[in-house]
């Protein structure tokens, strides 16, 4: 009598769940799942999109079929030909309040349905369905041949407890709270699951396991699942909750999560040149400036890797370029800040580190080292055996040849070509 229940699509995004109710129309179902749980039958449902804030999709009755909820803005589709407000069914973000147009279809031009008085209805009644802070759909709607259809039980003296609501997002799940080995050394890193039908994310922060989320430790919103903790002290534990909303309700994750930040940071500059010293055409000196730290702690070594740079690889992506540690036999191997450096012939000795500026020495022999390019990054440990963040690879650095004379040879020439 109606057309097929196939003829609808729901999904996930279907976010309005439980029943209306009309005294002809009987049961109007919004959705073929149960709030919270298992789905059953054809598939259809009706959503609020929390982007443009119109309703969209279908609900039931066993009596009078299918509702039809379209935010297309067609005559005729989301609203009737002359029928004001001119726009499909919507809501106002910051009232909560609804407006516009839903469709019996099998009523056809009669079978329009007015969420709202407003000013263009003349005479009669107050009506208006409404989001109340319990994230449940309140009030009446109104259609010239079915008369009152209504939203919640609680507006009247129903015998059946009934109500349409939409659905709150679920808690966040898998947080995971690590050093940021991009973002420096005072930074957190907060991942977590999406949750389903979560419009946005709320993150709070503490200093101890136990606390609840409130208005004065939430530290930031996002729309993604994670979020950037910056500006923080040195070697401290940070908690976090996370919190899911959107606008049926809140919900937060059920324990808090540990992060700690690091106690050393990583190398801010590093710079390199290769000289020709002693007639060692591959000489590379490196120099940096000592991290900061954490009261307390002190660097213990600084760890050097280098990558060679070919046709094939750059050397420039921080995490994943082919990066190894410099050779044992290196004066840049394993640089602690009290030792003594390793120079090359004729240059004078002096401590790894004096203050905060440190530098180390690379000498290549053997063939194949001319025009060679590497890319260097040095990470700091501390004195308890803690890396720092992995700097970011410095400039190129290039290896040139020391200039060699030109060697003259006699070569035998022809008498017809010489002039």
């Amino acid at each position: 009598m109606f057309g097929p229940k196939l003829m609808t699509l729901a999904g996930e995004e279907d976010n309005l769940f439980g029943w209306a109710w009309n005294s002809q129309a009987g049961w109007i179902s919004f959705n073929n799942c149960v709030y919270g749980g298992t789905c059953s039958g054809y598939n259809y449902g009706v959503r609020l999109d929390e982007n443009d804030y119109t309703l969209s999709g279908y609900a039931w009755s066993d009596n009078v079929g299918w509702i039809k909820f379209d935010n297309s803005g067609v005559v005729g589709y989301s609203y009737p030909e002359g029928g004001l407000p001119e726009h499909g069914a919507q809501i106002d973000p910051d009232r909560g309040t609804f407006s516009g147009w839903a469709q019996i279809l099998s009523l056809g031009s009669d079978g329009w349905i007015k969420l709202a008085k407003d000013a263009y209805d003349l005479g009669g009644e107050g009506y208006q369905v409404y989001l109340g802070s319990n994230g449940k759909l309140y009030g009446w709607a109104w259609n010239n041949m079915l008369g009152w259809i209504s939203f919640n039980s609680e507006d009247w003296s129903s015998n059946i407890a009934y109500y349409v609501t939409g659905q709150a997002p679920f808690p966040p799940s898998n947080v995971i709270v690590a050093p940021d080995a991009l973002s420096g050394c005072d930074t957190l890193n907060i991942e977590w699951q999406p949750s389903l039908y979560a419009k946005n994310y709320w993150i709070y922060r503490a200093g101890t396991a136990s606390f609840t989320p409130t208005t004065t430790n939430l530290i930031g919103t996002t729309t993604n699942s994670n979020f950037i903790n910056s500006d923080l002290d040195l070697n401290t534990d940070y908690y976090y909750h996370i919190g899911a909303s959107n606008f049926f309700g809140r919900a937060y994750t059920s324990t808090s999560t540990l992060g700690h930040t690091r106690a050393i940071c990583g190398v801010e500059v590093i710079a390199g040149q290769g000289s020709c010293l002693s007639g060692n055409p591959s000489v590379i000196k490196l120099n940096w400036q000592a991290p900061h730290l954490a009261p307390g702690v002190s660097v213990g070594n600084y760890i050097v890797k280098r990558c060679q740079v070919t046709e094939s690889e750059d050397c420039l992506r921080v995490l994943d370029s082919p990066f190894a540690e410099v050779a044992s036999s290196s004066d840049c191997f394993q640089v602690k800040p009290g030792v003594y450096d390793n120079p090359p012939a004729g240059v004078s000795s002096t401590a790894h580190c004096i203050d905060s500026d440190c530098h180390c020495w690379e000498t290549f022999t053997g063939e194949g080292v001319v025009d060679k390019q590497y890319v260097y990054k040095i990470i700091a440990v501390d004195n308890n055996g803690q890396s720092g963040d992995e700097t970011n690879p410095a400039a190129l650095i290039q290896i040139f040849p020391c200039a060699r004379q030109k060697s003259w040879r006699w070569e035998e020439q022809n008498p017809a070509t010489s002039t």
